[in-house]
Formats: C-alpha cells, sequence, structure tokens
C-alpha cells in the first residue's frame, strides 16, 4: 500500500515513517503538515492510505478526512492524542484511530484492519514490474488503454499517470519525473516525451524542462520573453528565451495594455 502521512511535528512524521519502514507492504510515497497540503498529496500522488494527524494547523483531521472522502473515497487512520476523537472519526468515516504515541503492536495492528477494509487491490494484476514490457517502459500507450510511463524509485518501479507529474527535467541520458516533492528517474528522451505528452498539456520551457500546465499556481515575466512559474507543490521553474514562442502558444501570458487614464474601468 502506498501511505501519505499527515502531521504538523517533522518528529512524529519521522516516527510513523519509520513504523512504517518496518512494516510489510507499505510504501510511503509523500508527507504533509498542514491539511490543505495533506489534501493536495491526496489529489497529487492517489496513495491507498493516509495516516493523519486529529489536530493540525489549518484545520482538524476530520475535515481531512471528509474532503478526500468526498473525492476519490481514500481510506484514512486518524492519529489522535485524544480517545474522544476515535467515535467521530470512525462516523466520519476512518478505517481505524491510533492513539499517540503509536506503539508498534498498534500499530500493525491498525495496518491489517486498514488491509482487510481494503479489499483486493485497485490497480489491475496485469502490470508486473520483474520484466516490465517495453510499451510501458519506453512510455506509450497500450492498445485501448491509458497513456502511462514508468518511473524508478528505491528499486521500484511504479506506473505513472501523466497528468500527475508537475514537470520532468532531463538529467544526462536520465529524465526526472516530480510529483510535488516525489522523484521518480527513468531512461528516457525529453524531445520525445515533449512530443507524447503534449497533448496532454505538457509545454518544454527549456532545454532540460517539460511543464504540466496543470501545475502552475502563477506565472511571473522575468524579462526578455522568459517566465518564472510557480507551481502548486511550492517548486519554481524559470523558463528559457529560446521557448518563449512555444510557451505562449501554450500558455495566454501575454500582458494586457495598461488602461489610460480617464478609461472607465
Amino acid at each position: 500500500m502506498n501511505v501519505v502521512i499527515v502531521d504538523r511535528e517533522p518528529a512524529a512524521r519521522a516516527a510513523l515513517a519509520e513504523l512504517c519502514l518496518h512494516a510489510e507492504g507499505l510504501h510511503v510515497v509523500g508527507q504533509a503538515g498542514t491539511g490543505a497540503k495533506a489534501i493536495e498529496a491526496a489529489r497529487l500522488l492517489g496513495p491507498d492510505l493516509m495516516l493523519v494527524d486529529a489536530e493540525l494547523p489549518d484545520m482538524t483531521g476530520l475535515e481531512v478526512l471528509r474532503a478526500v472522502r468526498a473525492g476519490r473515497k481514500r481510506r484514512t487512520i486518524l492519529v489522535t492524542a485524544n480517545t474522544r476523537d476515535s467515535a467521530p472519526a470512525l462516523a466520519a468515516g476512518a478505517l481505524d484511530c491510533l492513539t499517540k504515541p503509536v506503539s508498534a503492536i498498534a500499530f500493525r495492528a491498525s495496518i491489517e484492519r486498514a488491509r482487510a477494509g481494503m479489499g483486493a487491490p485497485r490497480r489491475p494484476a496485469r502490470i508486473t514490474f520483474e520484466a516490465p514490457p517495453p510499451p510501458l517502459a519506453r512510455g506509450t500507450r497500450e492498445s485501448n488503454g491509458p497513456l502511462l510511463l514508468i518511473g524508478e524509485r528505491e528499486r521500484r518501479l511504479y506506473p505513472l499517470e501523466p497528468e500527475h507529474i508537475d514537470y520532468i527535467e532531463s538529467v544526462g541520458n536520465y529524465v526526472s519525473y516530480r510529483i510535488a516533492n516525489i522523484e521518480y528517474v527513468a531512461r528516457e528522451s525529453i524531445k520525445r516525451l515533449a512530443e507524447i505528452l503534449r497533448p496532454l498539456g505538457f509545454v518544454r520551457i527549456e532545454r532540460s524542462l517539460l511543464l504540466n500546465v496543470r501545475a502552475i499556481a502563477y506565472a511571473q515575466p522575468n524579462g526578455r520573453g522568459t517566465f518564472a512559474f510557480t507551481l502548486i507543490s511550492g517548486a519554481r521553474l524559470d523558463s528559457g528565451h529560446a521557448y518563449r514562442d512555444t510557451i505562449l502558444a501554450a500558455l495566454p501570458l501575454r500582458r494586457r495594455a495598461p488602461m489610460r487614464e480617464g478609461t472607465a474601468s
């Protein structure tokens, strides 16, 4: 199961990540310190399970639970210092509740209950990673199926849906796929990826950068036909002058002419 950990305290996140590390079949794909970032991580990373602290700086864990369940029915375990949170959390749809400080025994038991509550895995069994077929490894489309890219992280291979990727950066003979703060690598050509991903909203903004327009929070002109793109994840990417026309063809970033004095608004 892919897991996202949500807690305002870095030490608490680290403790939960350590428990996940020693649990069979759990892989931490992201962490968040606020409710807003937790909801965004659920949207971008599509985790099987979320471990959510009951008290976050901007909202409660119950509010996060309701938000992620309203979207794609994410499974959630609430982590709380107050045992009175358990009943409302379960009523709101949490799979289980864990009381802080979380012991290894309680954690294992809760994960087993989560597995039982999830039933069959969401991904079809036909996807294998011991010897991935060339079409997936090269990021092409299976017949009548979705376009998937294969990224490697910590010696594991993951099928990635392009629309969830924030940007792609070339590094020598490899590329890096960035989803929020998670990085996956693949032996690929950014030139080829630019061609196959253009219809999905990707635009090349620099020789080594391919940007998903869905990931843009806002853009700022840098001068000489260049732009600074700030992404929803907080990352900042600068475009190259040579890619001005490509960017403007994909995004309406031309400034409006300033309004003359006395013109009605």
